[in-house]
C-alpha cells in the first residue's frame, strides 16, 4: 500500500468519527416521543376509566338513598370525581333506570355514567369539539334503603 492510500484511509476513517453519538441522539428522540405520548394517553385513559366507575358509583348511592334523586346533586358529586383525576372540562353524563318502582325498598337503582375524553394534545391542533375521543362507560347498581321509600 502506498503513501496516498494509506492517507486516504486515515481521512476516510475520521469522516466517520463522532457520528455514533449523533445516531444514538436521533434514534432516542425518534423512539422515545412516542413511547412518551403512549404513556400520557394511557394514563389519562386510566384517570378518566377510575373517574367515570367512582361517579357511577357515587350517582347510584345517591338514587338508592334519595327517593327524588337530584340530577344537579349526582352532577356535582361527578364533577368533583373528575377533577380529582385531573379531568376538569371532561363532559359526562348520568342517567338513571330502576328494575321494579322506583323509590321503593329493595327496587334496584342502576346510574350510568358516560364519558368522552380526548386524546391528550388534539384538543389544540384540531379544536375541542372536534377532536378524537374516547368514550368510557361505566354503571352501578344499588339497592334502595330501606328509609327511602
Amino acid at each position: 500500500m502506498t503513501e496516498p492510500e494509506r492517507d486516504q484511509g486515515v481521512a476516510s476513517g475520521d469522516a466517520d468519527e463522532g457520528t455514533a453519538v449523533i445516531e444514538f441522539i436521533f434514534a432516542s428522540i425518534v423512539l422515545l416521543i412516542p413511547v412518551i405520548y403512549l404513556m400520557l394517553t394511557l394514563s389519562q385513559m386510566q384517570a378518566a376509566s377510575y373517574a367515570t366507575t367512582s361517579a357511577a358509583i357515587s350517582a347510584s348511592r345517591i338514587a338508592a338513598r334519595d327517593a327524588n334523586p337530584s340530577e344537579a346533586r349526582a352532577e356535582a358529586v361527578a364533577k368533583m370525581h373528575f377533577a380529582d383525576f385531573g379531568l376538569d372540562g371532561s363532559p359526562s353524563s348520568i342517567t338513571y333506570s330502576c328494575a321494579g318502582p322506583c323509590g321503593h325498598a329493595g327496587s334496584l337503582v342502576t346510574a350510568r355514567v358516560e364519558t368522552r375524553v380526548s386524546l391528550p394534545g388534539l384538543p389544540l391542533i384540531f379544536g375541542p369539539d372536534h377532536a378524537p375521543h374516547i368514550t368510557l362507560r361505566a354503571s352501578h347498581t344499588d339497592v334502595v334503603a330501606t328509609g327511602a321509600g
